[in-house]
């Protein structure tokens, strides 16, 4: 595809307003299971096109993995092949049309990342290169040490000269996205049900007729699994790897001390606009917490674990930020991130009849706002988007 006919896709997506169209569609019962980033942004697409939504979750809207990330929106080297990460690039695009309809805190500032191992170094490197050969891609440089302490005086880059800046990467606060989301749902007459534990799809001569939650029977034509780590159990059906945990600390308000989002040693980190600093640990818990671990708990088992966590993170934090001292600490948690199988995002029908769908993926908060758009497209108008050839369950 040549860059101005990515572009024009980019336009047309951007532009696209589900309620010009809505007369043409049939009005469907739809059920979304799962209310983090990608359930709450479908839902949303959904009852803007005036579908009969019910969302449901088994505790509250984004208390899983979207209240626990590092809230990264991106469309960098990791995200291969080009169809995924195309379709991330789409994504950035698909933010800005959100913004026309729901008000979320966000920062577009781009993000500096580098390593001091070299050998991690020069893959990372080379994996920008590979970005840059793409037919089209977003936008990246390689900038030297002192161009990077320009934008940010306050870190040391260890006189690296080959920092990978990427422009258009952004961060946003998911749980306030969500709380949006979920009020222009309920707006738009949707239905949000709060500690509803799906638990069976329940046919009648042959057709899916409800859907048996701890609430009761809820009536639905169609099912949309947006459920996370949970999704094998819920559906049945092996899509999804054993999940990694992420350990996230949030600090309370503190004074401007970095612009864009930082990938240094060990660390990954960000501020949001209200000064709470994000930080993430790149390499995950070590094999040795394989059992406190089981489970999936979002907290540690105990303050002197979590003290343990904590205190290391904030040491590598300081290794190579300037000026960070007394940072008070909001939280210290532990989210779980869904891994497909291969690795990409696993979108789509799930059988023949057409009424159970499945959208699970990592990068989640940076997909949701593409996703949503796209799966609401394929089911009002009974259509497949080529965009989502490489992403269908039927792979596995």
């Amino acid at each position: 595809m040549h860059r101005r006919d990515f572009l024009k896709l980019l336009s047309t997506i951007a532009l696209y307003s589900p309620l010009a169209s809505s007369k043409n569609h049939s009005q469907k019962k739809i059920i979304i299971v799962g209310a983090g980033i990608v359930g709450t942004c479908i839902a949303h697409e959904l009852s803007r096109l005036g579908q009969n939504i019910t969302i449901i979750d088994k505790s509250l809207p984004g208390s899983g993995t979207s209240s626990k990330s590092f809230n990264w929106v991106n469309a960098t080297y990791p995200k291969k092949p080009y169809s995924y990460n195309y379709l991330s690039q789409l994504g950035l695009a698909a933010f800005d049309d959100l913004n026309r309809h729901i008000d979320f805190p966000s920062k577009w500032n781009g993000s500096l990342e580098w390593f001091i191992n070299s050998k991690r170094h020069k893959k990372l490197l080379s994996d920008v290169n590979k970005l840059l050969k793409y037919p089209t891609y977003s936008k990246h440089e390689i900038i030297d040490n002192f161009e990077a302490s320009l934008y940010e005086p306050n870190i040391n880059f260890n006189n690296n000269n080959n920092i990978v800046y990427s422009l258009e990467d952004g961060a946003i606060d998911t749980i306030k996205t969500i709380e949006s989301l979920v009020a222009r749902i309920k707006f738009n007459g949707g239905n949000v049900i709060n500690n509803c534990i799906y638990k069976n799809s329940i046919y009648r001569n042959g057709k899916l007729s409800s859907v048996k939650t701890s609430n009761g029977e809820i009536e639905t034509d169609l099912i949309i699994f947006a459920t996370g780590v949970n999704t094998n159990s819920l559906i049945n059906k092996k899509i999804l790897k054993e999940p990694t945990p992420g350990i996230i600390i949030k600090s309370k308000p503190y004074k401007k001390i970095i612009n864009k989002i930082i990938v240094g040693p060990g660390i990954h980190i960000h501020q949001q606009n209200d000064g709470k600093l994000i930080i993430g640990e790149q390499d995950g818990a070590p094999k040795n917490h394989k059992m406190r671990l089981k489970g999936y708990p979002t907290q540690f088992p105990s303050t002197s674990i979590a003290d343990q966590h904590l205190n290391n993170m904030l040491d590598q934090t300081k290794s190579f930020i300037k000026n960070i001292n007394n940072v008070e600490v909001e939280s210290v948690d532990i989210g779980w991130r869904p891994l497909p199988l291969d690795g990409m995002p696993v979108i789509g029908f799930l059988n023949s009849k057409q009424d159970t769908y499945v959208a699970s993926m990592h990068s989640g908060i940076s997909l949701g706002p593409i996703v949503a758009k796209i799966v609401a497209q394929e089911i009002t108008e009974n259509i497949n988007n080529k965009l989502f050839n490489d992403f269908r369950p039927s792979r596995f």
